[in-house]
């Protein structure tokens, strides 16, 4: 390692400040029967963002709880692929899909009102395509949210275009939880791996999903012990920049 990069490393990190990691729960909107409640999981201790899946069974339901809720962020969790049929053209934003994705913004924003910022919701395919990324940037500056990259692909461009739009941006640095493997065993060495990487760099996402009882369960035992190590834990909005 340079010298010249090993002090850009350490200079990141200003010295004495609390490592951060904001940890964002998606999906909401949509229960199964073993999903956790709504209010279970808004009435967690310590700061948290929730994310909301506009035009699902319980979006404003939801989105009214999460508002109201003390130390939590709302975040509106939204959908490209395969949930809106795009065509995704390698050059230039293919002019109906820019059409879809503003009218589905549109509703979102009226559907989840006092959302601070928006994540992916899945969107493999859109998240990695350059020109519907850019188009859809420039829709989500005007609205004053934040965006925060959800990675379900190690090949999104959709952070970089929302920086290069001037979107306050941050990415996902790890799941707690996937659909084939969710233990709380899991979940909690996932914690564990975003507290290390918030300590070496400053700070970190971690996301999960409401659906797990086992999610819920890891956080509501692991959050406080990390509190105690010196960890912050913090709204997803603090890490956007």
């Amino acid at each position: 390692m340079s010298k010249y990069f090993l002090f850009v490393l350490l200079s990141a990190v200003p010295a004495g400040a609390a490592p951060q990691v904001a940890v964002v729960i998606d999906d909401f909107g949509l229960n199964y029967k073993k999903t956790p409640p709504d209010e279970e999981w808004t009435a967690l201790p310590g700061a948290m963002t929730f994310a909301v899946m506009p035009e699902s069974p319980r979006t404003k339901q939801a989105a009214a709880l999460i508002s109201a809720a003390s130390s939590k962020e709302l975040m509106i969790h939204y959908p490209f692929d395969p949930f809106q049929a795009l065509v995704l053209a390698k050059e230039t934003a293919d002019p109906g899909d820019v059409a879809k994705t503003r009218a589905l913004l549109e509703k979102a924003m009226k559907q989840i009102p006092n959302a601070k910022g928006l994540n992916n919701h899945r969107s493999y395919k859109a998240t990695r395509n350059r020109p519907l990324m850019s188009a859809f940037m420039a829709l989500l500056k005007p609205t004053g949210l934040y965006f925060l990259d959800s990675m379900v692909s190690e090949k999104s461009v959709a952070r970089a275009e929302a920086e290069a739009a001037g979107v306050p941006a941050a990415a996902n640095f790890i799941f707690l939880d996937t659909a084939e493997l969710h233990t709380e065993a899991f979940c909690a060495r996932m914690l564990r791996q975003a507290a290390a990487h918030a300590r070496k760099t400053g700070s970190a996402v971690a996301i999960g999903h409401h659906y797990f009882r086992s999610t819920f369960d890891c956080l509501k035992a692991e959050m406080p012990k990390y509190e105690k190590e010196g960890v912050e834990f913090v709204r997803a909005s603090a890490l956007a920049r």
